[in-house]
């Protein structure tokens, strides 16, 4: 149900399901502008948090400025988390060369773990802002990366007692794999009709809010999906699906040049693929199997990541 009651004119992509970033007319630029929480990690809470809201911005074709930083942290945690969480935040933001340009930190006994959301603030040319509802019938699903990088991350770090098998180097390589701001920006001066960053229900949740954001159904090849063979891993030992793992690190992206943007991103050393297609009007997602069997995604698609935590 809709409840945004008023829009500005100088709101150019407003409120809207599958839509992750507000877009606001600055004359000849655009200032683009997305928040988002971390809630199902804790090792690496704050370099994750960056990660998240600043690739929402990248799947706006935007460049990232900064970072505005809310965390509410319980009672019982000592100042010396706080800090730490912060020196994640800032290192990260300094790695991307943005600035934390303030926000408000909390201790408070309504939480009973620490909560962290970022707003991320980025600008772009106005001719040049990509959104999520942009994907004509007849485009290629292209998707960089991997699926389940972010959750693959998660897990090794959080449940590294039943994943001893992943080592330090594996982890540390997962998390050099979390932004997208180069594959959105270099995919937004390519000329594409619509972006998303992959994150919750992995690759079939981003296919979702494309095409709910766009009215156009979508067809995902689950063999064409690239899965790092240390994400399969972990999936086959914690019995998880990939493809619906949270995967921060990946872009999902609407182009009629799909094999074109593949080669173009293998160019600048950006591992791509074509994982599918879109095709006649009215939101849908349905998943083609290897056997030839296919799967409707619904509405109710729930992360791998979070069934798991739930269960355990």
């Amino acid at each position: 149900m809709n409840k945004v009651g008023y829009h500005r004119p100088d709101v150019l992509v407003h409120a809207g399901l599958g839509e992750d970033c507000a877009v606001i007319d600055f004359g000849d630029e655009v200032c683009v502008l997305s928040t988002d929480p971390i809630t199902g990690a804790f090792q690496g809470a704050g370099q994750l948090a960056v990660h998240v809201a600043c690739n929402d911005i990248a799947a706006s074709g935007a460049a990232p400025i900064g970072v505005q930083v809310l965390l509410l942290v319980p009672e019982t945690h000592s100042a010396s988390m706080v800090a730490a969480i912060m020196d994640e935040i800032t290192g990260e933001a300094q790695s991307l060369r943005i600035e934390v340009l303030g926000g408000h930190t909390e201790v408070t006994s309504r939480v009973l773990d620490p909560v962290i959301s970022l707003t991320a603030v980025g600008r772009a040319k106005k001719s040049a802002y990509v959104t999520t509802a942009g994907v004509q019938s007849g485009d290629q699903l292209v998707l960089t990366k991997a699926a389940g990088i972010e959750g693959s991350l998660v897990l090794a770090q959080d449940f590294a007692d039943e994943l001893n098998f992943v080592t330090d180097a594996d982890a540390a390589y997962l998390r050099s794999q979390l932004s997208v701001i180069p594959e959105g920006m270099a995919a937004a001066a390519f000329g594409v009709h619509a972006m998303h960053d992959v994150t919750e229900a992995g690759v079939l949740g981003a296919a979702w809010e494309m095409s709910t954001a766009s009215q156009v159904q979508l067809v995902v090849e689950a063999a064409s999906v690239p899965v790092l063979p240390l994400t399969e891993r972990i999936c086959r030992r914690l019995q998880l699906d990939p493809l619906r793992l949270l995967s921060s690190g990946a872009m999902l992206i609407a182009t009629p040049r799909g094999r074109e943007l593949v080669l173009h991103l293998e160019a600048l050393g950006m591992a791509a693929a074509v994982v599918g297609w879109a095709e006649g009007e009215g939101s849908g997602v349905t998943l083609k199997r290897p056997d030839g069997s296919q799967e409707a995604i619904g509405d109710s698609i729930e992360d791998e990541l979070w069934r798991f935590l739930a269960e355990r």
